[in-house]
C-alpha cells in the first residue's frame, strides 16, 4: 500500500511539471506495472519498463540541465526498484545539486537588486524557479520587492486554464506557476471567465521553448526507426504543445499512425488500424494509402472467408459456412455473393427443420 501511495504522489509531481503529455505516457507505464504486480501473469501485450529506462531518462534530462525532470524519473526508478542503494543516492545528490544552483542564481539576484539593476535581478530570479518552482524567497521578491514592476492585462477566456495562458505569453505552458502566485491563485485553482489576471513581463530569454524542438525531433524520429510509436506521439504532441506549426512533428504523427495501421493490418486487426487512421490527417498521401491499403486487405481476408464458407456449405454443413460468410460481410459489406448465400443458407436451414 505504501509503494502504491509512492506512485500516486509521483503522479501529482509528473502533472506539475511535465503537463498531460507527459501523464499519459507515464500512466500506462504504471498500470502495466500494478496490473504485472497484481497477477500471476501480465496480460498479453503489457509491456512494463524497468528502472534502468527511467534511470537513463534522467541522465539525458540532467545533461540538460532539466534538473526537476531529471529528479522525477530518478523518484520512478527508485519506486520500480526499492532495494537499490544507489538510486537513493542519486536522488540525494541531485536535490543538492538543485537547491545549490537555486540558492546561487537567488543570491546573485538578491545583489542586483541591492545595485538597483533590476533587469538583471528578474533573470537570476527567473533562473532560480526553473531550478525549484516553489522558492518563496525568489517569487517574494519578483511579486513584492522587485521594482519596476511590469505587468500585462488579461481578460480571462470562456475555457481559458492557466496553462493555455502561460502558453500564449511565455510560450511555455510550465510558467502557469508564475500567473498563479503574482495573481493569488492557490495550486489547482483556475480563473474564472471574464475577471483580469496581472501578467508579470518576462525577458525575451524566458518567453523561449524551455525544450529543444530540435532535439526532441531526434528522439521521435529514433523512436520511429525502432517502431515505438507511442513514444512517437508523446514526443512529436509535446512539441506541438509548444509550436503548433510544427511540419516536422506533424510528419512525424502521421508516419507513425500510418506505419502502426499497416502493423496491425499485417496482424489482421482491420478495424484497429482503421481507428488509428481515423486519429492522422486525412490530407496527407500516406494516409491516404494506408486506408486504400486496409481496405484492400479486408477484402482480400473477405474473400478467404467467403471460399471457406463455400467448403463448409459444400460439406452440407450450414451453420459454419454462414459464420464465415457472415465474417466476409463483416469485413467487406459490399460483397453480394455472401449475402445472397447466407439468405438461401438460411432459408434452406429452415426448409430443413420443417421436414424434420
Amino acid at each position: 500500500m505504501k509503494r502504491l501511495c509512492n506512485i500516486y504522489l509521483l503522479l501529482i509531481v509528473l502533472f506539475f511539471f511535465t503537463g498531460c503529455a507527459g501523464v499519459r505516457g507515464f500512466l500506462g507505464d504504471i498500470a502495466d506495472k500494478i496490473a504485472e504486480k497484481n497477477s500471476e501473469k501480465a496480460p498479453e501485450g503489457t509491456k512494463v519498463l524497468p528502472a534502468s529506462y527511467y534511470l537513463g531518462k534522467a541522465l539525458e534530462y540532467e545533461k540538460n540541465d532539466e534538473l526537476q525532470t531529471a529528479l522525477f524519473y530518478l523518484q520512478i526508478a527508485g519506486t520500480l526498484n526499492p532495494n537499490s542503494t544507489k538510486i537513493p543516492e542519486k536522488i540525494a545528490s541531485l536535490k543538492s545539486t538543485i537547491d545549490h544552483k537555486a540558492r546561487q542564481h537567488f543570491t546573485t539576484g538578491v545583489e542586483f537588486c541591492k545595485k538597483r539593476r533590476f533587469k538583471d535581478a528578474q533573470k537570476q530570479f527567473l533562473t532560480a524557479l526553473r531550478y525549484a518552482p516553489n522558492h518563496q524567497e525568489a517569487l517574494d521578491y519578483l511579486k513584492n520587492r522587485l521594482h519596476p514592476k511590469e505587468y500585462l492585462n488579461y481578460k480571462v477566456k470562456e475555457k481559458d486554464t492557466l496553462k493555455d495562458i502561460s502558453k500564449k505569453f511565455y510560450k511555455d505552458p510550465s510558467k502557469d506557476f508564475l500567473i498563479a502566485y503574482f495573481n493569488n491563485l492557490k495550486t489547482g485553482e483556475e480563473p474564472v471567465s471574464g475577471t483580469f489576471l496581472e501578467i508579470p513581463v518576462l525577458g525575451s530569454e524566458f518567453t523561449r521553448p524551455t525544450i529543444d524542438i530540435r532535439i526532441e525531433l531526434k528522439k521521435a524520429e529514433i523512436f520511429l526507426k525502432e517502431k515505438r510509436y507511442p513514444e512517437v506521439l508523446d514526443v512529436s504532441e509535446k512539441i506541438l504543445d509548444y509550436d503548433k506549426s510544427n511540419k516536422a512533428a506533424q510528419d512525424l504523427i502521421n508516419t507513425a499512425f500510418c506505419q502502426q495501421a499497416k502493423y496491425l493490418t499485417i496482424r489482421k486487426n482491420y478495424t484497429e488500424a482503421l481507428n488509428v487512421l481515423n486519429r492522422a490527417d486525412p490530407q496527407y498521401d500516406c494516409v491516404k494509402k494506408t486506408i486504400s491499403y486496409v481496405n484492400k486487405a479486408m477484402k482480400k481476408q473477405s474473400e478467404v472467408h467467403y471460399l471457406e464458407g463455400v467448403k463448409h456449405f459444400l460439406n452440407e454443413e450450414l451453420q459454419s459456412a454462414i459464420k464465415e460468410w457472415e465474417k466476409a460481410l463483416a469485413l467487406n459489406p459490399e460483397h453480394k455473393k455472401a449475402k445472397k448465400n447466407i439468405n438461401n443458407a438460411r432459408s434452406l436451414l429452415e426448409k430443413l427443420e420443417k421436414v424434420k
